[in-house]
């Protein structure tokens, strides 16, 4: 059964129903307390069941979604194929959402078009630094590939929900603070592992609405430029995330081994939890990596976590 659908305004299409007319739609709205939802959404290697959800596709190239629900569609051109949802991006750079509906529940996927890069000759995007990237990928691996493209994160986008818990402008590379064109990457496979871990945190007892991200995606510009040799560091790539708990605001890791200080213990305590879910859920964590950093003076201790796709541990 194959619908094909043109979505300006906001257009629905049913999955069950024996038609390719575009049905006018009141837009889906997102339970503002939901974290998950009764069914999984696969896209580009990756299997969620989280209510807020994040893709990239290049322009004019075709997303491919796997969902048993229907899909409302506010943009782009939509098709369903065997069973599979076919979106293909407008030819501009920008986000766009797609929601998915099953059993009077809602999950959004958020599509960012992504603007060109080509490594070794784009140095910068509209005045942003980005920098080279090895052109060999480590041991060959296909993550290791330089980007083709990035999300620009225009003034606004700062905050939209790229999860559950996590807004667009936690991941911004410190590089050239203030400048409007800001350009980045956000893997959905990280995502995924920081809300199962942010969800387990809270059910241990450990309070927290998020994760403070010390740091998120690195251009190569700024790696180097605060002196780390790697090239092959997963922040580059914008799948690693150094995290801790900050429910209290004070700037460095909550307590929480209850020794009333803040120590790599507290760190190992994160970590370790991280550790049990890899071994537990892997449904929910995808392969990567997990290291504890002690505090220094600069800044207290932290967790790293990644999807390098192969288990890391430090």
């Amino acid at each position: 059964m194959h619908f094909a659908i043109v979505a300006l305004t906001g257009l629905f299409v049913s999955q069950n129903t024996p038609t390719s007319e575009n049905i006018p739609f009141e837009t889906p709205q997102v339970r503002a307390d939901a974290t998950r939802v009764g069914f999984r959404i696969e896209f580009a290697g990756v299997s969620s069941d989280l209510a807020i959800n994040s893709a990239t596709v290049m322009p004019g190239e075709t997303l491919t979604i796997a969902a048993d629900a229907n899909l409302f569609a506010v943009s782009g051109v939509t098709e369903n194929i065997d069973g599979e949802w076919h979106w293909k991006a407008p030819d501009t750079p920008g986000h766009h959402e797609l929601y998915f509906q099953r059993n009077g529940e809602t999950a959004l996927l958020n599509v960012f078009v992504l603007t060109p890069f080509e490594n070794g000759r784009d140095d910068d995007l509209s005045g942003y630094r980005i920098g080279e990237y090895n052109p060999n990928p480590l041991r060959g691996l296909e993550r290791y590939v330089p980007p083709t493209g990035f999300i620009h994160m225009e003034p606004g986008m700062e905050d939209i929900q790229i999860a559950p818990h996590f807004r667009l402008g936690q991941f911004i590379c410190k590089q050239q603070p203030g400048f409007e064109n800001v350009f980045l990457m956000v893997d959905p496979s990280m995502l995924l592992k920081l809300e199962t871990l942010l969800e387990a945190a809270n059910d241990r007892g450990w309070e927290a609405d998020t994760f403070f991200v010390m740091s998120g995606f690195r251009t190569p510009f700024y790696n180097a430029a605060i002196g780390n040799p790697t090239t092959s560091s997963r922040h580059l790539f914008g799948d690693a995330a150094d995290i801790y708990i900050d429910h209290d605001q004070d700037g460095v890791m909550d307590d929480l081994d209850g020794d009333g200080r803040i120590t790599r213990d507290d760190a190992v305590a994160l970590a370790s939890l991280a550790s049990e879910i890899a071994e537990a859920d892997p449904s929910n964590w995808p392969n990567g990596g997990i290291g504890i950093y002690n505090a220094n003076a600069v800044h207290g201790p932290f967790v790293h976590i990644d999807a390098r796709g192969y288990r890391a541990r430090w």
